[in-house]
Formats: structure tokens, C-alpha cells, sequence
């Protein structure tokens, strides 16, 4: 079997070289589209991608343009003065560190002084973190209770 007889076989009055290469053309023509479908896809989403940046662009702008506001020193020295704040006296200033055992050797107030005292504390014990077992020293038996 020569070169020359492959290209001139025919199957049903067409010629096996003519019929690969209309199947090869086929398959091209299909892996094309195919190709350009996924790419309108593929940029669709970029495209989607992108605008989500732009609007995200757009409200970290717009926060920054609060926080700038809010943090203006004027206006918290404004709020401090309504609500009859003064500064931090240096006996009440403390490190990171020590926070700890300042919280350890605060005074426990067993009853608040008013109502509003009273909603601030339930706000504030629902803000606070979980103790952790080291915290606190575990609890001492009273004198008059046995160990269990």
C-alpha cells in the first residue's frame, strides 16, 4: 500500500484524504466556537468583576470620607463636652499588659446607683469576652463548707 493509493481510495465516490480533511475541518470549526463562547463568558464575569471593584472603590471612599468626619477633633471634643467627659487623670492610665490585673483587683459593685447604671452594665457584661479558666484563681471553700 503506497502513499499515492491512500489518496486516491475513494468511499462512496468521495476520496478518503477529501473526507479527513472535511472532518478535521469540522472538528476545527466546532473547537472555535467553542473557544469564543467560553472567552463571552470568561469576560462577561471580568467585566461583573470589575464593577464590583468600582462600587467597592466607591464605598471605601465614602467610609474614609466618615471616618474623617467622625474622627474630627472638634467634634469629639463637642460630644465629650455634652456628655461631661474630662481627661484621663495619668493615676488611671495603664499598659495593654497590666489590663489584666487592674480587672482582677477592681472593686465589685454589687449594686448599681440607677437604673441607667444598671442598663449599662447588662450592655456592658454582654459586650465583654468570655473568661478564660486563667483569668480568674479558681473559687475557695468557705471556712464553714467542705471540699468536694
Amino acid at each position: 500500500m503506497s502513499l499515492s493509493s491512500i489518496f486516491d481510495r475513494r468511499v462512496r465516490g468521495f476520496r478518503v484524504v477529501e473526507l479527513v480533511c472535511l472532518i478535521i475541518l469540522l472538528v476545527l470549526v466546532l473547537g472555535v466556537y467553542m473557544a469564543k463562547t467560553f472567552a463571552g463568558r470568561e469576560r462577561a464575569q471580568i467585566a461583573s468583576v470589575e464593577q464590583q471593584i468600582v462600587d467597592e472603590k466607591v464605598r471605601v471612599r465614602l467610609l474614609k470620607a466618615e471616618v474623617a468626619y467622625l474622627e474630627q477633633p472638634r467634634r469629639i471634643e463637642q460630644l465629650a463636652q455634652q456628655l461631661q467627659l474630662t481627661p484621663i487623670r495619668p493615676e488611671h492610665e495603664t499598659t495593654e499588659d497590666a489590663l489584666i490585673d487592674v480587672a482582677r483587683h477592681a472593686p465589685v459593685a454589687h449594686a448599681p446607683a440607677s437604673p441607667t447604671a444598671a442598663a449599662n452594665n447588662d450592655v456592658a457584661a454582654g459586650e465583654a469576652p468570655e473568661a478564660t479558666p486563667d483569668d480568674y484563681p479558681p473559687p475557695q471553700p468557705a471556712s464553714g463548707e467542705a471540699p468536694r
